[in-house]
């Protein structure tokens, strides 16, 4: 008798572990084929999109289209400023000090000011970002707390402002 129960709960025991064989190998052959799915999607050279997905690009640009057209801001303020470096360790240590231009934009129903900073050149070369910002600013680098109350050109690049006329393009 005692042969024959360890019979049965052998058998039991193959049993459970061909079902749990069947279910791991089930999981894990669902999850490559999601896995190599995935990465195809990501390598293909053409994504086709859905019709809710044209209905999003639909949707952005009739939103640029409503918005309204700013091509100026005024300068309300020049601020000396400190920013912390991205990158290395080391940068992100040290303070790098710039200055602050805070534009603001003439934009209905909401008040909006661009924050423009640039780190204080080592020399004046006449290509670094301070010397464009307050060349834009229609003032000399070496009076830049002039620029308050000027108005400035702003244009929009991508889904950010930038400061200054549209850069020139050859032809």
């Amino acid at each position: 008798m005692d042969l024959e129960l360890l019979l049965w709960l052998l058998g039991a025991f193959f049993l459970a572990a061909a079902v749990f064989g069947v279910g791991l190998l089930a999981v894990t052959a669902w999850t490559a084929t999601r896995v190599v799915d995935r990465l195809f999607v990501a390598v293909a050279p053409v994504r086709t999109g859905t019709p809710a997905s044209v209905r999003d690009v639909e949707t952005r640009v009739g939103a640029l289209a409503a918005s309204p057209h700013v091509d100026s801001g005024v300068v309300r303020a020049v601020v000396p400023e400190s920013r912390r470096g991205r990158g290395r360790l080391h940068r992100r240590l040290r303070r790098t000090p710039g200055v602050r231009f805070d534009v603001a934009l003439p934009l209905e129903g909401r008040a909006a000011t661009l924050p423009v900073w640039t780190p204080v050149p080592t020399r004046l070369t006449g290509r670094t970002e301070f010397e464009r910002v307050a060349a834009a600013c229609g003032v000399a680098p070496e009076r830049i707390s002039d620029a308050v109350g000027e108005e400035v050109a702003v244009r929009r690049v991508g889904d950010e402002w930038a400061v200054g006329p549209a850069p020139a393009t050859a032809q």
